[in-house]
């Protein structure tokens, strides 16, 4: 290393331990160190952070920064690999969030591009732009970016236990674009950043995979810090559980993968329905699902008219499904709903190396049981004289019933799913 390239890194050392502890967030960090870069006379007019993601729907996700002028140019969303962006505005300058669907890694625009030789080849890359040439350039990407007044391109793998897993680029109008100095300097610097990056994008990773695995409620209470054994809380909730009826009977005439479709066609509108009207569900049993709606005294009233108007909701649903079903010569999905309001305890349960966060009680047991008369009684909702009495509506009484392990008889309501 140079003496001016020492120079340049200790004083960024000394820059990187002031500041670092300040910053709360991966698109504030990456703003921060182009504006030092900024600082130092590097021109910096584009920058891009990207990484390979753990999420079942995510696959890259990539933090792109720009002066706010250039904000036109770079606002173009991509084709159906594209999943969601979020804009980070600055007072002169923003950090877009992208977020690219499985297959982006086997994109064109991925594999013909300097980012797949930089993290297959675990090395850096670096273009100077030449005043006037019109090409051909090595890649694409460097035909789009010319016009902007670039003058080089700097691209930096991130690697760690001997994979690249991220990489991170940098765009001057410099004159000359970066020499040696600079690039041995960037490639230092960019690599302690990434650290930092990626400590931020662990972190919300970990905290979105539980939700997704978990549940949002649990996930974050997970996530928190509540992991001991035997620590419960007891809460008021109303308790939803629903199957798809005669599941057993559909599965033997039809093939593994049409059994999985079949689900996830169910789960794939009821999950959606239960959380938009503020339900958890805590587990996916097989063919069933058993979730809660949790209410305190001054919403127990509220929360029960929406946990009916989530069965609403999904019935149209499942109407408009079944509809798209029986047109593709699919068998039809029709569920059943048990539905009970009481106290339930809620925590993990297990051993000390298995653990599950979970709900038990007295309550569950009485849902599950309601949910299985759906079919003896012939109808799709039911539900205990807790949660009828709980909600105001217009509710049909079926009379006591024997439940499976319950002692003693219990009156059960029905609703239709459209009312």
């Amino acid at each position: 290393m140079t003496n001016s390239s020492k120079s340049l890194l200790d004083t960024f050392m000394d820059w990187y331990l002031v500041e670092m502890p300040k910053i709360d967030s991966p698109a504030l960090l990456f703003h921060s160190y182009i504006q030092y870069l900024q600082t130092l006379g590097l021109e910096i007019i584009r920058g891009n952070m990207g990484t390979r993601t753990l999420h079942p729907q995510v696959e890259t996700l990539a933090y792109l920064w720009a002066p706010n002028d250039q904000k036109k140019t770079f606002d173009i969303q991509v084709d159906t690999l594209f999943h969601s962006s979020k804009f980070y505005e600055f007072p002169n300058s923003f950090v877009r969030v992208t977020k690219f669907r499985l297959g982006s890694i086997q994109s064109s625009q991925f594999t013909a591009s300097p980012i797949q030789y930089v993290l297959t080849s675990k090395k850096t890359f670096y273009y100077p732009f030449e005043e006037g040439y019109t090409g051909p350039y090595p890649y694409p990407i460097l035909e789009e970016l010319a016009p902007s007044g670039a003058t080089g391109y700097f691209a930096v793998p991130v690697i760690q236990k001997g994979n690249s897993y991220a990489f991170l680029s940098l765009l001057t109008k410099k004159p000359f674009g970066f020499d040696a100095t600079e690039l041995d300097f960037l490639t230092k610097t960019l690599n302690l950043i990434a650290l930092k990056w990626w400590t931020f994008i662990q972190s919300e990773l970990t905290e979105s995979l539980l939700s997704i695995y978990l549940g949002k409620r649990t996930g974050s209470t997970v996530y928190s810090g509540k992991i001991y054994l035997g620590e419960l809380d007891n809460i008021q909730s109303v308790i939803w559980f629903s199957d798809i009826r005669n599941y057993s009977g559909i599965s033997e005439k039809l093939s593994p993968k049409e059994v999985i479709q079949l689900l996830n066609d169910y789960f794939g509108i009821a999950i959606p329905k239960i959380e938009a009207y503020g339900g958890e569900v805590l587990k996916l049993l097989g063919d069933g699902i058993l979730a809660v709606f949790p209410f305190q005294k001054h919403n127990k009233r509220v929360v029960g008219k929406k946990v009916l108007l989530a069965i609403r909701k999904l019935g149209d649903e499942l109407h408009k499904l079944n509809q798209k079903r029986e047109s593709e010569g699919k068998i039809s999905i029709h569920h059943g709903v048990g539905l009970h309001s009481g106290e339930i305890l809620y925590g993990n349960i297990g051993s000390l190396d298995r653990l599950d966060f979970t709900v038990i009680g007295e309550a569950v047991n009485l849902t599950s049981r309601i949910a299985g008369m759906c079919g003896e009684l012939g109808k799709a909702v039911l539900a205990s004289e807790d949660l009828a009495h709980q909600i105001p509506v217009r509710w049909e009484e079926l009379g006591e019933h024997k439940l499976k392990g319950i002692s003693s008889p219990k009156k059960i309501y029905a609703i239709s799913e459209k009312k």
